[in-house]
């Protein structure tokens, strides 16, 4: 398995890391999360996309995040995120979702896009599909048709549960893409979102 980086908030999904990490031992998975007092956020952008990077992402070539309620407002998981794919050597990007989550930010239906009307059964984002993305994670989920896969955007967003069962392809394929050079990844946050 690639060296692994995770992304989350430590209050609310402290719970499904440590299950990913005792899954395997925790010896493919880099536990150095930043916290306060870590980086000075006087410091420059790339100063601190710099640190982040040698000190907290060392070695890993993937990023997995865990989305929960609350993780697209936090600061230091939207500069882990950028930090992972600032430079010219990202890691690939994986968004593992908590499950009572996942069933809010997406609803079962129907292909009715005017480019296509195919009636596919979809997985389709709900109103509430932005709030809880961080925004690293919605922008590179941006597909090239109105029912995209997830082989298609840079960012695959998969339900813990179906995570857990088989972690090392989810891992695998995010670390695919990263090689493959077939992705526009969006790697910078926005100035509004919260960040160090």
């Amino acid at each position: 398995m690639h060296k692994t980086f995770i992304s989350y908030y430590h209050e609310d999904e402290q719970d499904l890391k440590d299950k990913i990490v005792e899954k395997f031992s925790g010896e493919d998975f880099i536990d150095k999360s930043v916290h306060d007092g870590d980086i000075d956020p006087d410091n420059t952008e790339e100063t601190i996309m710099r640190t982040i990077r040698e000190d907290f992402l060392s070695d890993s070539t993937v990023t997995l995040v865990i989305v929960g309620e609350n993780t697209a407002k936090r600061p230091f998981v939207n500069s882990e995120l950028q930090a992972s794919l600032w430079g010219d050597n990202p890691n690939g990007l994986l968004a593992v979702v908590r499950d009572s989550v996942y069933d809010k930010i997406y609803k079962s239906g129907s292909c009715t896009s005017p480019d296509c009307n195919c009636g596919t059964t979809l997985r389709i984002p709900t109103d509430k599909y932005r709030q809880y993305l961080p925004e690293l994670v919605y922008k590179n989920r941006q597909g090239p048709s109105p029912h995209f896969t997830d082989d298609e955007v840079y960012c695959s967003l998969i339900k813990y549960s179906s995570f857990i069962k088989n972690p090392e392809k989810y891992i695998d394929e995010a670390f695919n893409k990263r090689e493959s050079g077939n992705f526009d990844i969006h790697k910078k946050l926005s100035p509004e979102t919260p960040k160090i």
